[in-house]
């Protein structure tokens, strides 16, 4: 029994990346149960009795990567060992590496016709969610009313995710390739600094250790 029920987690996770895969490269479209049985090497049946039709497999997906990216900001936020200017650093320099890694899954929730309006939504829900969450924590610190900051964060965020979403556009501005963290470094200090009036000195970035960060936060190495 223990066997079988290995196996099949083991089938469930190799439709979902499979899944996770061909949405990041190719888009909504290109999911089809062939095409995800092929990737996966299952059969149809495995899909189906995993997920029913492809239309919840692609609603699983889009539902629980928009959550895991949300958790993910949560916990950068809530280190308390960094300072909340340097969390948001973290967070944005996460943000941009993680989505210039994976473009089309953000640009499948964000742009994609086939997804469904409860995706974007909850893209847009989370957003504000966080940008509440760091209004809250800037509050004291930015001698902005609470309406402009909320504002100035979210065009930070736009930025970033902009940035990250057209890895071209960003090598133009900034004559540097986004995979490059001295790139994202700078292009993230100049818009906090430009925004909101942060200047986060080198020594902070280097003391918060972005692999360590992400080590205290996810668990990964």
């Amino acid at each position: 029994m223990g066997g079988r029920m290995k196996d099949e987690t083991g089938t469930r996770q190799r439709i979902i990346l499979a899944a996770l895969d061909i949405l990041n490269i190719d888009g909504i479209s290109s999911i089809t149960t062939r095409r995800i049985a092929e990737k996966a090497s299952v059969n149809s049946a495995a899909m189906n009795y995993h997920f029913g039709t492809k239309e919840n497999l692609i609603d699983y997906i889009l539902d629980s990567t928009l959550e895991h990216t949300f958790n993910e900001w949560k916990m950068i936020l809530e280190i308390k060992e960094l300072d909340f200017p340097v969390r948001i650093y973290c967070l944005l320099d996460f943000t941009m590496d993680v989505i210039s890694k994976y473009p089309g899954i953000t640009r499948s929730q964000l742009f994609d016709p086939q997804a469904k309006d409860k995706a974007k939504n909850a893209f847009a829900e989370n957003i504000s969610s966080l940008l509440d969450i760091l209004s809250d924590g800037l509050d004291e610190r930015i001698p902005q009313s609470k309406e402009d900051l909320r504002l100035s964060l979210g065009q930070i965020f736009l930025s970033a995710l902009s940035a990250a979403m057209i890895p071209e556009l960003f090598a133009t501005i900034t004559g540097d390739d986004i995979s490059a963290s001295h790139a994202r470094s700078h292009f993230i200090r100049h818009i906090l600094k430009r925004f909101l009036g942060l200047e986060i000195a080198m020594t902070d970035i280097i003391r918060s250790n972005i692999a360590q960060v992400r080590t205290h936060a996810f668990g990964i190495d």
